[in-house]
């Protein structure tokens, strides 16, 4: 019985039972199941608005460069054909002088909706010195007509000083560092390659900053930060030596020619010191930690020259010296003769040149000429035979054997030593193909760029070069840039293999023999805060798949010791 109706039972009548049916839908359900795929497919848009505003004030900001990305989800995507389907959509654009940016007809599908309606977007935002932080909202809550918020506020970088010694540029370590930036002061100290960190600095702010080390004259650096940030040179401070520190050059009497390798003692009060130094290839001898107060001379003594006592000073009378006057000068002996390394082709003198020398067979040692190219050899007679065997990095190995009544005269082309250059390149280095070549740097590498400290791979600078297949019998030639500013990084090409010798001509130990992808930087930088972290970032897409993290590693010696060596680089075909 279909329909509504009144039932009356008395007393008198029978009891009974009616049971209304009422219509059924089933069918109506199968259809909706097998609708559903095709409804998962519909596509809708909604405008999306943000707002950005000052993270201190709340101001509205115009003109600020807003980057938003968002997953649209997919069942089905046709071109090509795949299934549940994940595309990162990026938007950009600037705000408004209200603040606002809206993006209009924001795509997206009901199966997004359904399935995915909690999923999380990413929002940027930056305008000159200033940005946001990194925003993950949920796609389902942005909209017109309640815009997002996203607060800007200062961008900030690290700022990387480094502390050297002025004379010899070599870097201080425990120097300590004042930094003020906006009236706040900071004193740090530097590691032990001269450098501190200075981190989260505001990009458009001035900078002073101030090192001192006991025994040298301060340094200062006023800058902004953007001017900081061009170069080394611009964060880089000298410290001159000052109390302290007894610095003097020894010369020739006669000749005004550097003396290297004289030993100096410091005397104080008559009595020998345990400060004990030897002059360098230029005739450079410093003694450190010298008290400011006491009176010193300093002892001089080296073979073919008569021993030489300075007069006494005083350490702070010293210092105000002029350079000219803290030259000490050795008479040399009587009986002494001059030699001379020179190059065969341009007649200059060769310096560093080493000349192992014998007399009458006896071993008289090995001397190095000076920026010169001079040597001195004593207690020469007419009937004596002076053997030199000469050697060089980028010199063919000479001897001669010269006899003493020759070298007596008063011609100097006699005692010349007379070095012909290695032939290292015959042509230009070939020009780097595809999978093909090596990025060789004087600074660290990765994917991104800091000036004058990391470099980016596939990008050569001043730093360094990128070179093709070939055999170079020398890494100065082969690579002139990366040698000059401290070899300290190498990038090997997929398909490419390097091997790496520590001596010219293909000689010596081998110090890396790999096949490419292949990143190595200088473990000398294994601490440093700027690259520690190179072997277990995530590199940017490009790098990423060139350079994975299985292929990063760091050198298992000092790279700057490889500036001497050669290299071997082969291709695949």
């Amino acid at each position: 019985m279909k329909g509504q109706g009144t039932f009356v039972n008395s007393g008198e009548d029978s009891e009974f039972v009616v049971m209304v049916k009422g219509p059924r839908y089933r069918w109506l359900w199968l259809l909706l199941l097998l609708l559903l795929p095709l409804l998962l497919l519909l596509r809708f848009d909604k405008d999306v608005t943000f707002l950005t505003q000052d993270a201190k004030d709340g101001a509205a900001l115009s003109d600020v460069n807003l980057d938003f990305y968002y997953v649209d989800y997919s069942l089905l995507k046709t071109n090509p054909t795949s299934f549940f389907v994940a595309d990162t959509v990026k938007l950009n654009g600037k705000t408004l002088q209200d603040g606002k940016l809206t993006f209009t007809n924001v795509k997206y599908s009901l199966y997004s909706v359904i399935f995915h309606s909690g999923a999380q977007t990413e929002v940027k935002a930056c305008a000159m010195c200033a940005a946001s932080d990194t925003l993950h909202p949920l796609f389902s809550v942005l909209q017109d007509a309640l815009p997002y918020r996203v607060n800007v506020a200062v961008d900030r970088t690290d700022l990387i000083f480094k502390v050297l010694d002025k004379d010899d540029n070599q870097p201080l370590v425990g120097a300590d560092v004042e930094v003020i930036v906006e009236g706040n002061s900071t004193h740090l100290e530097t590691d032990a390659s001269g450098y501190v960190t200075v981190e989260g600095v505001g990009r458009c702010v001035d900078v002073a900053v101030n090192a001192q080390k006991e025994g040298y004259k301060g340094d200062t650096i006023v800058a902004d930060v953007a001017t900081i940030l061009q170069g080394e040179h611009n964060s880089t401070l000298l410290l001159k030596p000052g109390k302290g520190v007894i610095s003097f050059t020894v010369e020739d009497l006669e000749s005004g020619q550097p003396v290297p390798d004289v030993v100096a003692k410091l005397i104080v009060d008559g009595a020998t010191m345990e400060a004990t130094t030897n002059t360098n290839g230029v005739g450079k001898g410093v003694f450190e930690d010298v008290g400011s107060k006491v009176k010193f001379e300093v002892g001089l003594s080296r073979q073919y020259y008569h021993d030489t006592l300075t007069k006494k000073y005083k350490v702070s009378e010293f210092e105000r010296l002029k350079d000219d006057q803290k030259i000490f000068k050795m008479r040399p002996r009587r009986d002494n003769l001059v030699f001379r390394d020179v190059d065969s082709v341009s007649g200059t003198p060769i310096a560093g040149g080493a000349n192992h020398v014998f007399v009458n067979g006896e071993d008289r040692g090995t001397l190095h000429s000076n920026r010169q190219g001079c040597f001195t050899i004593g207690n020469i007679g007419a009937n004596d035979e002076i053997k030199i065997e000469a050697s060089h990095a980028k010199y063919k190995d000479k001897t001669v054997t010269l006899k003493g009544s020759d070298v007596l005269s008063n011609n100097q082309r006699k005692r010349d030593v007379v070095m012909s250059p290695k032939q290292l390149f015959a042509a230009i280095p070939p020009r780097p193909r595809r999978n093909c070549g090596v990025h060789f740097s004087g600074t660290l590498l990765s994917d991104s760029k800091i000036q004058g400290h990391i470099s980016k791979i596939y990008e050569p600078d001043i730093y360094g070069e990128y070179v093709g297949d070939g055999r170079y019998a020398n890494n100065q030639a082969a690579f002139p840039k990366a040698v000059k500013y401290t070899f300290d990084a190498i990038a090997v090409d997929k398909g490419t293999h390097l091997k790496v010798y520590s001596k010219p001509n293909f000689k010596g130990e081998v110090l890396l023999d790999v096949s490419g992808p292949y990143l190595v930087n200088n473990v000398k930088w294994k601490d440093e805060a700027r690259i520690k972290g190179f072997i277990t970032k995530d590199f940017s897409p490009e790098f990423e798949a060139n350079y994975p993290k299985s292929c990063r590693h760091w050198s298992e010696s000092n790279m700057n010791s490889w500036d001497f060596g050669s290299v071997v680089i082969t291709c695949d075909e």
